[in-house]
């Protein structure tokens, strides 16, 4: 009952519906296993966060979890629980980046895989190519893909646009020519059969509607079959993209850094292998 009311308070927040389903998911273990949360102090929500994170796990999942006891606890204050937030000034030092690791990344010829793998479906099929090809070929973040608009595609240019976001700058970039004939099929006609609700995303996801980041992430883990020994997320595919425009097809750096959106040059840097 206590989640669905902090549900119901996240709703009522204007939260988006994936990230209501993110942080509920992320607060349920911690009111399982500590029965007297509600009742915590600083140390103990610190001496929580230290017995359920582990080492392994991403800075970006870590202040997501804090971010999600902080929203519970702004619930339990609204809903007269208690009077005081034990952790609102809690924060997670911030890691070092570490550099890129080259023997953790994919060749571009093991990224043209995930393109051809057989669906049930025309429409999902060219849905899931359209997905991979603008992580494998552009190097999209899997926001910017979410965020991709049918207009920003031009075909008779050879272009798809990208819109300026807080984490990269504006471009155009160059379609790959295994693009054309998939985007044209797909805007005129798959996506037309899988959508629901009348919008102007590129992307049409599971539920008919505008495609999510979890359905992305989901998308990729599908394939983790074909590299079971190593990591396959959209992240490592955009840094072996980036990589790879680096250091196998040899551009020359000011050109990556357009390409890939970095704001800083020093970012693209850490990308060449020495």
């Amino acid at each position: 009952m206590q989640l669905n009311a902090f549900e119901s308070y996240l709703h009522r927040n204007g939260l988006v519906p994936e990230t209501i389903r993110t942080y509920t998911s992320l607060v349920a273990p911690f009111t399982t296993i500590y029965k007297d949360l509600n009742h915590f102090t600083f140390k103990q929500v610190n001496q929580a966060l230290g017995q359920i994170l582990k080492p392994h796990q991403s800075q970006q999942y870590k202040n997501t979890i804090l971010c999600a006891l902080k929203k519970y606890y702004d619930f339990l204050i609204e809903s007269g629980q208690r009077n005081d937030h034990p952790c609102r000034t809690m924060r997670f030092k911030a890691n070092r980046k570490r550099g890129i690791i080259h023997d953790d990344l994919f060749r571009s010829s093991e990224l043209e895989l995930l393109m051809e793998r057989e669906e049930r479906y025309a429409a999902v099929k060219e849905r899931n190519q359209v997905v991979v090809s603008l992580l494998i070929y552009q190097g999209l973040k899997v926001k910017e893909i979410c965020n991709l608009k049918v207009q920003h595609v031009h075909l008779d240019e050879g272009r798809v646009y990208i819109k300026e976001s807080k984490s990269g700058v504006r471009r155009h970039l160059e379609l790959h020519p295994k693009q054309y004939h998939l985007f044209e099929s797909y805007i005129n006609k798959s996506r037309k059969d899988l959508m629901k609700d009348d919008n102007d995303s590129l992307v049409i996801g599971m539920r008919g509607s505008s495609i999510t980041r979890d359905d992305i992430r989901y998308l990729i883990e599908t394939f983790k079959g074909l590299f079971p020994d190593r990591q396959l997320t959209p992240d490592t595919i955009r840094k072996s993209v980036v990589s790879n425009w680096l250091n196998e097809r040899q551009f020359p750096l000011e050109q990556v850094q357009l390409m890939a959106g970095h704001r800083n040059i020093s970012t693209t840097a850490k990308y060449r292998q020495s």
